[in-house]
């Protein structure tokens, strides 16, 4: 039985950090949009683009963190994005349900997408018992651009 291939380790990791507002989502896109083109990834910015405007609305509509964060790893032969909240609020944060929008509903289809369009998805807590903070993510692999579903 061989052992599992070890991750690449040569790759691009860069954060940003931007305030929670109306206009987040479409300053995001943009920042992976460059991001992707600066990293020789361009076939991916379409779904990268509509992926991150999700998680990024989704942040901005139900948590009450004041500043969203954003991780974009480039590794060879997949890109792999992060959108962070930290909430101040006692609550949890909401947990990301890509079961919602059903029919003809305007709201509850981005997860559902980002399921879709990626080669995984998932949420993470940095700090397992302090649910106010948490990450979505999802990963794009080379071989998926211009994959039509």
């Amino acid at each position: 039985m061989s052992s599992p291939t070890a991750p690449p380790l040569d790759h691009s990791a860069v954060r940003f950090s931007l305030p929670s507002t109306v206009t987040a989502p479409r300053l995001i896109r943009s920042l992976v949009a460059a991001l992707l083109a600066t990293a020789d990834r361009p076939h991916l910015t379409d779904t990268a683009r509509l992926c991150v405007s999700e998680l990024t609305t989704n942040v901005h509509r139900h948590t009450d963190t004041p500043v969203i964060h954003l991780d974009v790893t480039v590794h060879p032969g997949r890109v792999t994005v992060a959108v962070w909240d930290d909430s101040g609020d006692i609550r949890p944060s909401p947990l990301p349900d890509a079961c919602g929008g059903q029919g003809s509903a305007e709201h509850g289809r981005g997860l559902l997408l980002v399921h879709e369009l990626s080669a995984a998805w998932g949420v993470a807590w940095p700090v397992p018992r302090d649910r106010r903070r948490k990450t979505v993510w999802f990963a794009l692999d080379e071989e998926m651009a211009g994959r039509t579903h």
